[in-house]
């Protein structure tokens, strides 16, 4: 399990950096997901996400989006 593990992660090892703000934020990803799976989205604002940005934001632009009603 720790091998598997850590194949996961090191991909991610690197601070990020958020797409929106510019932030430096830790990934959370492993094998059970991430952070960022607990974030509640609509199907709208994922849509609109993926059209604005290639990579992650951080967990204060994330829970902006998701907090936003009008996307």
């Amino acid at each position: 399990m720790r091998k598997a593990l850590g194949i996961v992660s090191n991909k991610y090892k690197d601070p990020q950096i958020c797409e929106s703000c510019g932030a430096e934020f830790g990934c959370g990803v492993s094998l059970t997901g991430c952070w960022c799976m607990k974030v509640k989205l609509t199907d709208e604002q994922r849509a609109d996400l993926k059209s604005k940005y290639k990579k992650c934001l951080c967990p204060e632009c994330l829970e902006k989006v998701a907090a936003d009603n009008r996307i």
